[in-house]
């Protein structure tokens, strides 16, 4: 499979609400980076992590542009999440890093203060 088929399948987890096909995806080193804040190391704390955010009740990631070049893949992104209908929509560039099957990076870049703005308002 190649990076981007890769990258797509963990997108459609996402969008499937899979959390065990999500932390499959991962590298067991895999760094997990939201760009405004602290790096997560390894995928047993990137579990942790998701785990106490997954408080939204449905998500969808549009996928804008999708690039490839090597291992890597470059994603634009609105990624909507659900609370109770709500949504809170966030535009992420995302960079996935792969190595063999699995993710061994990944970044998203996003607006902090927009994102918590909107989870306020929920």
């Amino acid at each position: 499979m190649h990076s981007q088929e890769i990258v797509e399948q963990f997108i459609a987890s996402w969008n499937r609400m899979d959390f065990d096909s999500i932390i499959d995806a991962l590298a067991d080193d895999v760094v997990y980076h939201n760009m405004p804040m602290s790096p997560i190391v390894g995928r047993e704390k990137v579990a942790e992590y998701l785990c106490n955010a997954w408080r939204f009740s449905d998500c969808n990631w549009v996928t804008v542009n999708i690039a490839t070049s090597g291992n890597t893949v470059l994603t634009e992104r609105v990624d909507e999440f659900f609370f109770d209908k709500k949504k809170v929509s966030l535009p992420i560039m995302g960079t996935f890093e792969v190595r063999g099957a699995k993710i061994i990076a990944w970044r998203d870049y996003f607006d902090l203060q927009s994102y918590r703005e909107q989870l306020q308002s929920i």
